[in-house]
């Protein structure tokens, strides 16, 4: 059996995989927002999103029914078929763009929504349920494409529900939802292959180690102080992949 990683690419991986998930188990979503740049320095994109799908499914099952009779069903069954038909669109584009071009939009994707992230603390406004279908068409191709579908979710839902208890559920269960069907369109696109499934079992119990963690201090941990963090990281992050893809 031929390995994916070498020992120094599997403990960077490892690392950034513990880390991200405790991200995941503290705000219900986000880890591959770390997960993927970090590994696209080691790997090409075509292995990294099957294999961070894979994890995210295993942690999303992992958080599960803790938070689904919170959720919203209303905006759940508004999302999930336009992130259908995003995700389509997204693998397409994925085997078809050169891997430059897609670091370079993955890099600058990060430094927008970074710098987003950085100004949440000022009020918004409710915006309509029309925007669901963006909302959902979007973080299908961003999901498939870059891997990281959350954010398009998490900005609408964020200001269409005021309780936290149910936007958390609603995103967690959303998460799942959409990391399903990328799962699914990589396997009926063949990007599921024997490698893929080699490093999401060695990496596996890395992610459920950090989502343990994520989920017993997430009650001691301010989330501004966490989005901050994250915010700043992503900045970070971004600047480094744009650098790379355009040098």
């Amino acid at each position: 059996m031929t390995l994916p990683f070498d020992l120094p690419s599997f403990v960077v991986a490892a690392a950034a995989v513990s880390g991200a998930y405790v991200i995941f188990g503290i705000s219900a979503f986000g880890a591959a927002l770390f997960t993927i740049p970090v590994l696209s320095h080691f790997f090409p994109l075509d292995f990294v999103l099957p294999l961070s799908v894979l994890l995210d499914v295993c942690a999303a099952l992992a958080l599960g029914r803790r938070f689904s009779r919170d959720a919203d069903r209303a905006e759940l069954k508004w999302l999930a078929p336009f992130s259908l038909g995003g995700a389509v669109l997204g693998v397409t584009l994925l085997v078809t763009l050169p891997r430059n071009a897609t670091l370079a939009a993955l890099g600058t994707f990060l430094l927008v929504y970074g710098a987003y992230s950085l100004h949440e603390g000022v009020p918004a406004r409710r915006v309509s349920r029309r925007w669901a279908p963006v909302a959902g068409f979007a973080g299908g191709t961003m999901g498939t494409l870059f891997g990281v579908g959350a954010p398009p979710y998490a900005i609408y839902l964020s200001r269409r529900l005021g309780d936290k208890a149910a936007l958390r559920a609603t995103l967690s269960n959303m998460v799942l939802l959409s990391v399903s069907i990328r799962a699914l369109v990589f396997a009926a696109s063949g990007l599921m292959l024997a490698d893929r499934l080699i490093g999401f079992a060695l990496l596996a119990p890395f992610a459920l180690a950090g989502l343990w963690l994520g989920n017993r201090i997430h009650g001691r941990v301010s989330r501004d102080t966490v989005a901050r963090l994250v915010s700043v990281l992503l900045l970070l992050i971004g600047a480094s992949l744009l650098a790379r893809a355009l040098v």
